[in-house]
């Protein structure tokens, strides 16, 4: 009875080290996944415009916040 008790001691101390060592070797725990995906989101959203429509697009916000005068400083 004894050996048996522990055999199982050693099975459930080298299952639980084996779940320790697992989650060790991993490294990456949730917060690092969150901001991982956003900046694959970032990159993926920037690759879409080129450099030409980027700057189309700021001229035109800069016309919009100085209004049709473009003499006026915003």
């Amino acid at each position: 009875m004894k050996q048996l008790q522990l055999v199982a001691l050693i099975a459930g101390a080298a299952g639980l080290i084996g779940c320790e060592t697992t989650n060790q070797a991993t490294g990456m725990g949730n917060q690092e996944q969150k901001r991982l995906a956003q900046i694959q989101r970032q990159q993926q959203e920037a690759a879409q415009y080129d450099e030409s429509e980027l700057n189309l697009w700021n001229a035109q916000v800069d016309v919009l916040n100085r209004g049709t005068n473009p003499a006026i400083r915003y």
